[in-house]
């Protein structure tokens, strides 16, 4: 019974990491080893696939609903005017390297229309003129650029449906993995 309740166990574990392919566009390594299992043993049959803790806290929202998870963060960084990693994330310790540039204001500045926008802004920087010439070739840009923007969490776009996947591949595989198991035990059986 626990070959069997293990060899399920690893099928719904490698089903849900579909699931989050499916859902995610590009998630991350981290994301996709979030499953652990706890494996069935002869004194306890029955076995646990479950999230880490760290990737439970922001994959929760995800299968119960609600506000994508924080962390220590004040607000979400939405990048606007950045380069993102093959993840579609903002690389790690970005926003500590953009901190220590010439040029960049961090903060919530008023636009032209009189909006108030938080974020990470880069100053224009001002075109060489050509040697010599006056009032010919390239001129200064005007205007901040927003790089990233400081917003309040949402609630989250799309669902997990964990727990309903997962007994729809239990329904399909039970059958034969404990056809499976009892053969093999059958065959390693002493006699």
């Amino acid at each position: 019974m626990s070959l069997a309740i293990n060899t399920l166990a690893r099928g719904v574990a490698a089903d849900q990491v579909d699931l989050l392919d499916e859902t995610f566009k590009t998630p991350t390594p981290f994301t996709e080893r979030a499953y652990r299992i706890e494996a069935a043993t002869k004194a306890k049959p029955s076995a646990l696939v479950a999230a880490k803790d760290i990737q439970a806290q922001y994959l929760a929202p995800y299968v119960f609903g609600g506000n994508r998870f924080l962390g220590r963060k004040r607000g979400m960084l939405a990048p606007r005017g950045i380069a993102l990693n093959q993840y579609g994330n903002l690389p790690r310790n970005k926003l500590a390297s953009l901190k220590s540039k010439r040029g960049i204001v961090i903060g919530p500045i008023k636009t032209k229309a009189g909006k108030t926008i938080s974020g990470v802004w880069q100053r224009p920087v001002a075109a060489k003129k050509p040697r010599g010439k006056r009032g010919t070739g390239p001129q200064p840009r005007t205007g901040l650029k927003l790089l990233i923007a400081f917003e309040d969490t949402k609630a989250v776009p799309k669902r997990l449906p964990f727990e309903k996947r997962a007994r729809a591949y239990l329904a399909r595989h039970s059958a034969a993995a404990f056809t499976d198991a009892l053969q093999r035990a059958l065959s390693t059986a002493r006699r």
